[in-house]
């Protein structure tokens, strides 16, 4: 079977597939919620410091004609973006892309700041850490990325988190050129972004093999890190890096919660999944006669072509469990779980091994 990553061979780990099972369960946790569909990392021409080429007025046309239900605009070095008046939290995620350069060693990150609410990022991080952004005031005000100490970076994604905010580590193997594979993380519960394409028929852009590979090495190392997909758009606006998640209201809260949960899939197939109703992003403990179930769905209705053929992979921290045709893009299974580090599903597109969808794990213990 293709993989993105070349010359990838997941040993297998057997698994017993229970037939007509019942999903009643799985159904449960996802009642009263319904699709949508987002890229939580771009760019706008808002004016200031923005560097994108795309008002938030275009966004909005643009996003309709796409299928897209939401974008981050993360515009750099401000927060006016955030306060024009068609920043409409039912379409856009409040929040911002700063850069990070470490001391010792020297190293380089961009990451992302979401929040739920559109004050929070300059009482959260602007105005609490001066010496690092040297941020003017205002909804005109402006910040610098200065050099810092790692360890004052991760108090600063520490902070982020304990305000209910989320942090994600951008487009992380173009930047970040380390050999330590912990420069790549910045805490359990954060997360980076796997899925990096501007073009929606070529997942397998050299920027998606590369973190989708060190996401996997990092699950391997025993971090918790989420995925989530990005095409991290500066000019003609795209659904290329789109995730799938179910939200009970169409609003930034709930856009930031489901990725503070890891509950989403990278990608443009939706990805609905438990173990005894635990979900994605979960960690629950392992009880014998434990089931893990899976429902693949809502293939977005632009990004996926019927034509192409589809497979379903679930994969443990040992290997391969079971791989399953995906039939008009949509797939069941139930499987029996057993004692491993963690499980995780992801949509395959056959012919040449790129991910439709990456759901994120859930952990055991």
């Amino acid at each position: 079977m293709k993989h993105i990553i070349p010359g990838l061979v997941f040993a297998p780990d057997v698994h017993t597939v229970i037939d007509n099972a019942d999903f009643s369960m799985l159904d449960a946790l996802y009642a009263g919620r319904t699709v949508c569909y987002g890229d939580y990392h771009a760019h706008s021409n808002s004016g200031g410091m923005s560097d994108g080429k795309t008002t938030p007025k275009e966004w909005l046309v643009a996003m309709e004609k796409l299928g897209i239900d939401f974008i981050g605009l993360m515009d750099h070095q401000q927060v006016r973006h955030m306060y024009l008046p068609e920043f409409d939290p039912a379409h856009f995620i409040y929040g911002t892309e700063p850069a990070a350069i470490w001391k010792e060693p020297q190293t380089f990150a961009h990451y992302l700041m979401l929040f739920k609410e559109r004050d929070q990022l300059e009482k959260v991080v602007l105005e609490k850490f001066p010496e690092v952004y040297n941020f003017t005031g205002g909804v005109e005000g402006v910040f610098d990325y200065l050099e810092i100490e790692r360890s004052k970076f991760i108090h600063i994604c520490d902070a982020v988190m304990a305000a209910d905010g989320m942090i994600v580590h951008a487009h992380p193997m173009q930047l970040t050129k380390s050999d330590k594979l912990s420069d790549y993380s910045f805490g359990d519960g954060t997360a980076i972004e796997t899925i990096y394409t501007n073009n929606k028929e070529d997942l397998l852009e050299n920027g998606t093999i590369e973190n989708y590979k060190l996401w996997m090495d990092m699950l391997e190392g025993g971090m918790k890190v989420y995925n989530t997909a990005s095409a991290d758009v500066h000019f003609a606006p795209t659904n290329s890096g789109i995730n799938t998640l179910y939200v009970a209201q169409k609003h930034c809260r709930e856009y930031v919660t489901r990725l503070q949960r890891g509950d989403l899939s990278a990608g443009h197939i939706g990805i609905k999944m438990c173990i005894d109703g635990a979900p994605m992003g979960s960690t629950v403990a392992f009880t014998e006669g434990a089931k893990l179930y899976i429902k693949v769905g809502d293939a977005h209705p632009i990004c996926y072509k019927k034509d192409e053929p589809h497979r379903l992979d679930v994969l443990s921290d040992r290997g391969l469990v079971c791989s399953v045709p995906v039939i008009d893009g949509k797939a069941e299974l139930c499987i029996e779980a057993q004692m491993r580090r963690f499980y995780r599903a992801v949509v395959i597109r056959e012919s040449d091994g790129a991910p439709a969808a990456i759901g994120n794990p859930i952990w055991m213990e």
